[in-house]
């Protein structure tokens, strides 16, 4: 149990201040130089002294220790997870640039002995609560304000027009797409819609026990390149909209928009066809998502059914 004495800056729980009224700008701001090999290396060995004192800190206070998102006095977290990578780092300094309610990032350290999760990232903690544990406890005018920010920042990203053509699908560093759910989860960069359908239908094979239904499923997956020609062109994407990566307060605000680790230029449909993939009709999440933007996407939501339904175990593991 954290003792009562303790300053609050020393607390676990501290956080920094929101970012209020923040008005993303209309273009992307330039994407960072990396930091030379010699910098993010020296980093790397602070945050591995950073999280050793995390476990004696935690311990000290009674509190969880996580080996992911390491708590910090100071209002400090460490993100040393599976999944962040450099693209992560600079993703979310470009977006804390340009106005929107990331946390801010204080250094960042490489572990090419650990290649499973190379970079390590120590930033400010944000406060609020992740919005799928404090949504159904809200007012309604508190839901409707948290649905007009998310609906504001989202649509204000996707406006944001790519330094590398209209069509190819790539990093903000003109690298390969990370995600979840691509065979492999990595990608590219690909130079057309065409290409990147291609790939993400090559792992497609037989599971139903009927040709018929393969051939049906298969079908229906390739109809998403039909409708993705109608919506031709690609945009700033997210790439992992979950409720518990948006951060509310008690009236609604969103305070922070956390994990830019798959966050890519994508066809158009990928934000929302991705965030609804998984998610019951029943939920509170799918209406927010159909209120969000995701209705305009029900047809391609369909094939991307079918889609997981060829290649999940390309990508399950």
């Amino acid at each position: 149990m954290v003792p009562s004495w303790l300053p609050s800056i020393l607390r676990p729980d501290c956080v920094w201040k929101p970012r209020r009224n923040l008005t993303p700008s209309s273009t992307i701001p330039p994407t960072p130089s990396p930091n030379p090999q010699f910098v993010q290396r020296f980093w790397g060995h602070i945050h591995t002294y950073l999280r050793n004192f995390s476990q004696h800190y935690c311990r000290w206070l009674g509190v969880q220790f996580d080996n992911q998102i390491i708590p910090l006095p100071f209002g400090l977290l460490l993100k040393w997870s599976d999944g962040t990578r450099l693209e992560e780092v600079l993703t979310t300094k470009v977006c804390y640039a340009a106005g929107l309610p990331t946390p801010y990032i204080i250094s960042y350290g490489s572990h090419p002995d650990t290649p499973h999760a190379p970079i390590s990232i120590l930033m400010t903690r944000l406060p609020g609560r992740e919005l799928g544990q404090i949504y159904e406890s809200l007012s309604s005018e508190a839901k409707a304000t948290a649905l007009s920010e998310f609906k504001f920042y989202i649509s204000s990203i996707r406006k944001w027009k790519s330094p590398w053509g209209p069509s190819r699908i790539c990093s903000l560093t003109e690298g390969p797409i990370r995600s979840i759910r691509v065979p492999n989860h990595i990608v590219g960069p690909c130079e057309t819609s065409q290409d990147f359908h291609d790939h993400l239908l090559s792992p497609a094979y037989n599971s139903f026990g009927s040709e018929e239904v393969f051939n049906s499923k298969l079908q229906l997956a390739k109809k998403l390149q039909t409708l993705q020609a109608k919506r031709p062109g690609i945009k700033f994407t997210h790439g992992d909209i979950k409720h518990h990566n948006f951060l509310v307060d008690d009236i609604g605000h969103i305070t922070g928009i956390l994990d830019w680790e798959a966050a890519r230029w994508y066809p158009v449909f990928w934000e929302w066809t991705t965030a609804m993939r998984f998610v019951p009709q029943d939920f509170w999440w799918f209406d927010f998502l159909i209120e969000s933007g995701a209705g305009e996407y029900r047809e391609e939501s369909e094939c991307e059914r079918a889609l997981t339904s060829l290649t999940v175990d390309s990508y399950s593991w």
